[in-house]
């Protein structure tokens, strides 16, 4: 469905990678699985709906969404282009607070001014490569000069969440690190505008469902123990939480 561009050198530190779309979408409505990532998105053509939000040709930035959501395609074709950013690239893409993106899909014009994103890379008739490249020369302009850091208290707690297979209270966490638990959550909420708890849950779900898709004739219960749940109902719980189906309905759609 979409083709996938990593960044050059200069735009590492800013985004994750470029995907766009030229032609023919799937019918069937496809998922939007949630991993606290905020994007931007440029639809060229074609008509399609997000989380009841309705996306025509314009830029849209994608909040950080706590829940899975469903794409609904209303076009047979679509011509999209989007740009999955770091937490730096979010933190400094706008001055507006990122936690009034959360589970969002919002016009772009609401937190920067698109005008010479419109003249260099919405309006102009290229090929999608060459898009990509304006794309690139535009982010690159927005990002000069930045000096910030993301904060010490984020570094150290998304680490520590990212290296275990499954977050262990957060509470206990600070109190092993000697941190403050309210600066981190200031931290994430300025950085990602979601919480830290948020955040462990989607990281916790992220790595479920990349166990599940590896092994497919392995049972559940096995899956929840190697992934350090108490039982098997406090796993179904905190995966259907984000992707609102359980472990099992999500094998039951995979692929073959």
């Amino acid at each position: 469905m979409y083709t996938v561009i990593p960044p050059p050198h200069s735009l590492a530190p800013y985004v994750i990678n470029f995907w766009y779309c030229c032609g023919a979408v799937p019918v069937m409505p496809q998922a939007i699985h949630s991993d606290g990532c905020i994007s931007i998105l440029l639809v060229m053509s074609g008509e399609s709906n997000i989380n009841n939000a309705a996306i025509r040709s314009g830029a849209f930035l994608l909040g950080p969404q706590t829940t899975s959501h469903l794409w609904h395609f209303k076009s047979d074709k679509q011509t999209m282009f989007g740009v999955r950013l770091t937490p730096l690239g979010a933190k400094h893409f706008t001055h507006m607070p990122l936690k009034y993106a959360k589970n969002q899909c919002i016009e772009l014009q609401e937190f920067i001014s698109i005008i010479p994103l419109q003249m260099k890379v919405i309006s102009p008739i290229m090929e999608p490569i060459q898009r990509i490249y304006s794309l690139c020369e535009w982010l690159e302009t927005h990002f000069n000069h930045i000096s910030y850091h993301l904060p010490d208290a984020y570094y150290l707690i998304s680490s520590q969440i990212d290296s275990k297979a499954r977050s262990i209270k957060l509470s206990d966490l600070y109190d092993t690190m000697g941190m403050n638990g309210r600066r981190v959550e200031r931290a994430f909420i300025e950085v990602l505008g979601i919480s830290a708890k948020e955040y462990a849950t989607l990281v916790e779900v992220s790595k479920s469902r990349s166990v599940i898709k590896c092994n497919p004739h392995k049972s559940l219960t096995d899956i929840a123990y190697d992934l350090e749940y108490t039982d098997q109902s406090h796993f179904i719980r905190q995966f259907k939480k984000v992707m609102k189906i359980t472990p099992k309905q999500y094998r039951m759609r995979l692929p073959t």
